[in-house]
C-alpha cells in the first residue's frame, strides 16, 4: 500500500527470522502491550496498541523522538484501569513502525500519522462530536499541539510531559553538522556513530545473528491477543539499544527528525492552542477556556522546566496552566508513571 519508499521495521526484518520463544524474550517483544495491530499506510506499516473499555473516554498517547511508545505503558494501563480507552503508537522510525523515505520527518508527517492511527481503530475516535484527550511527551508535545491546533473540536484535554517546541538550546549533539547536513558525511557509518553518541547506546552487537540469506521461520501471529493488561516492566535503556541494533531505519528517522522536527522555535504551534485554552479563540472546542497540565522532571537538562514554564506563560495566563514536577531527568515519565497517572486523573476529575 505504501506510496513512498521506506525501510521496514523489525516486524519485517527481525521477527520472521526468530522463533516465538526468542521474540517473547526481546526487550521490546512484538506483542508487548494489549491490543497490538500493524497498520498498513501510504508511508509504510506502523504499530498501534489499543485497549480499555470501548465506552470509556478516549486518550491518545504521543511519545518522543527516541524511546517508542512503551514509555507510556504503565500510565496507559493506569488510565485503562480507571475506565479510559487508550491508544498508543510508535512514531515513524521507532519501535515497530517503518521509516518513510523521500519525505521529511517534520511535524506534518507525524501529525498525519495521528490521523492514520485514529482511522485504524475499530471504534470511532473522530467526528459526530466525539472527542479524545492527548498525552504527549517531548517531541510528542509539539506534534500533539499541531494536531490540536488543526482539529481543536476533536480534543477534550491536553497533558504534556517535558514538551519540546520551545527549547532555548538543543541537547548535546543535536546541532552537529552531520545531523543537519547529512550529505556532507563521509559515510553512513559517520551519521550512525553520531546518532549512537547522542542516544548514548553501545555500538551494535546483535546476539540475534540474522543472515541476509536466512529463510524465515513461522512469524509471530499478530492476530494473537497480547497480554490482557500491562504487567511487564520494560527497560527503556535496553529498548533504545535494541532499536539502534535492529531497526534499520531508526538512524535515518532520528537524524531527519533532528533536522526537520518541531523541537524548538515552534511558538506558532504553542500559541494557536494556548489561544484556545485561554478562551481567545474556538469556542466550539472543549479546550476553550480550559487548562493545560504540564509535567517536568526536576533534573531534566533537555526540557528545562523553569525556562519552558516562563515561555508558556508568555502565551497562556497562569490561571490556565497547571505545572507539576516529578523526580528525574528527561526520562522521567516511565519511572514516575504511578504518580503521573494519579495527577492526570485528579486533573481530569476536577
Amino acid at each position: 500500500m505504501a506510496l513512498t519508499n521506506n525501510i521496514s521495521s523489525p516486524q519485517a526484518t527481525l521477527i520472521p527470522f526468530i522463533t516465538t520463544e526468542e521474540a517473547a524474550l526481546l526487550v521490546y517483544p512484538p506483542n508487548a502491550l494489549p491490543g497490538a495491530r500493524n497498520v498498513d499506510t501510504f508511508y509504510g506499516t506502523m504499530r498501534v496498541y489499543e485497549w480499555g473499555p470501548e465506552s470509556g473516554e478516549k486518550v491518545l498517547f504521543v511519545h518522543g523522538d527516541a524511546t517508542p511508545c512503551l514509555v507510556f505503558s504503565n500510565i496507559a494501563q493506569g488510565l485503562a484501569d480507571a475506565g479510559y480507552r487508550v491508544m498508543l503508537f510508535d512514531l515513524w522510525g521507532r519501535g515497530y513502525s517503518d521509516t518513510p523515505l523521500n519525505c521529511r520527518h517534520d511535524v506534518r508527517l507525524f501529525s498525519s500519522q495521528i490521523l492514520l492511527t485514529l482511522a485504524s481503530s475499530p471504534i470511532s475516535w473522530l467526528g459526530n462530536g466525539i472527542k479524545f484527550s492527548i498525552v504527549g511527551f517531548s517531541l510528542g508535545g509539539p506534534i500533539s499541539l499541531s494536531f490540536a491546533g488543526a482539529f481543536p473540536e476533536a480534543i477534550q484535554s491536553m497533558v504534556l510531559l517535558g514538551p519540546a517546541g520551545l527549547l532555548r538550546n538543543l541537547p548535546e549533539g543535536y546541532e552537529d553538522r552531520l545531523m543537519h547536513h547529512p550529505e556532507t558525511a563521509p559515510s553512513h557509518d559517520a551519521i550512525r556513530e553520531k546518532v549512537r553518541q547522542i542516544l548514548e547506546v553501545n555500538p551494535s552487537s546483535s546476539p540475534l545473528n540474522i543472515r541476509p540469506d536466512q529463510k524465515p521461520v513461522l512469524p509471530l501471529d499478530m492476530n494473537l491477543p497480547g497480554p490482557p493488561r500491562v504487567e511487564k516492566t520494560f527497560d527503556m535503556g535496553a529498548i533504545l539499544q535494541w532499536q539502534f541494533d535492529h531497526h534499520h531505519g531508526h538512524v535515518h528517522s532520528f537524524q531527519d527528525t533532528i533536522r526537520f522536527g518541531p523541537l524548538r522555535g515552534r511558538e506558532d504551534l504553542w500559541e494557536k492552542v494556548c489561544d484556545i485554552i485561554a478562551g481567545r479563540t474556538r469556542p466550539d472546542s472543549a479546550l476553550h477556556n480550559s487548562k493545560l497540565l504540564v509535567f517536568f522532571g526536576r533534573d531534566d537538562n533537555v526540557v528545562i522546566g523553569e525556562e519552558t514554564t516562563e515561555d508558556i506563560l508568555k502565551l497562556l495566563p497562569s490561571r490556565h496552566l497547571q505545572v507539576e514536577y516529578v523526580p528525574g531527568g528527561h526520562g522521567f515519565p516511565y519511572p514516575n508513571s504511578q504518580e503521573i497517572t494519579q495527577i492526570i486523573l485528579s486533573f481530569w476529575q476536577s
